[in-house]
């Protein structure tokens, strides 16, 4: 094969999970961006932490209200719709996961109605999830680099679950899927995991 016609091959990138690094990371540099308006910031801040810490995908937290996250905090759990598969699934708080949310939702100034992600004309209106996910995904090429997306929070949860030796149906059925197969196929090991198993 010659030169011209590996670079005709198209390669399969590497899809890189998100972790703890990753995560701290993100919200680092977000927080610290001068140029990322306001309400940017906060809708990437919110999107991140809910992704990190519950694995859903990008459009189920376009869907939240506030009222969801203030029974979130009442009951450390709520249940939500998921229209892909047609199906519920659970949320859980954990003590880490409420300080950031404490972080970054003021009660007070907040209707339970608005969409916790928003437009900055109208809190009640989400932005179209098309134009949010190329934000999100933007954002994260630019902050962490290629191989990450916002399907990299659910894979690195789903990871590190896995590698905490966590059986595989509590993992497909906290996450939301109907099949371990498809769970399974979201396990991939970080470059620290395999390294750290490495026996020569």
């Amino acid at each position: 094969m010659n030169l011209k016609e590996v670079k005709k091959i198209k390669v399969k990138r590497i899809k890189e999970s998100i972790t703890e690094k990753e995560f701290k990371k993100l919200m680092s540099y977000v927080r610290g961006d001068d140029s990322i308006r306001e309400n940017t910031r906060i809708n990437l801040l919110r999107t991140f932490i809910f992704l990190y810490y519950c694995g859903l995908r990008l459009n189920e937290v376009q869907e939240l209200k506030i009222i969801d996250v203030k029974n979130l905090l009442k009951n450390e759990m709520i249940k939500i719709y998921i229209s892909k598969t047609s199906s519920e699934r659970k949320v859980y708080l954990t003590p880490t996961f409420k300080k950031e949310i404490n972080k970054l939702f003021d009660f007070t100034i907040e209707d339970d109605s608005n969409k916790i992600i928003h437009k900055s004309t109208s809190k009640k209106t989400g932005i179209n999830n098309i134009v949010f996910i190329q934000q999100v995904n933007s954002k994260m090429k630019e902050i962490l680099g290629e191989g990450f997306t916002s399907h990299s929070f659910r894979q690195g949860l789903i990871t590190e679950m896995g590698s905490k030796s966590i059986n595989i149906k509590i993992i497909s059925n906290f996450i939301g899927h109907k099949n371990v197969s498809t769970t399974l196929g979201y396990i991939k090991p970080t470059d620290d995991q395999i390294k750290n198993s490495l026996v020569r």
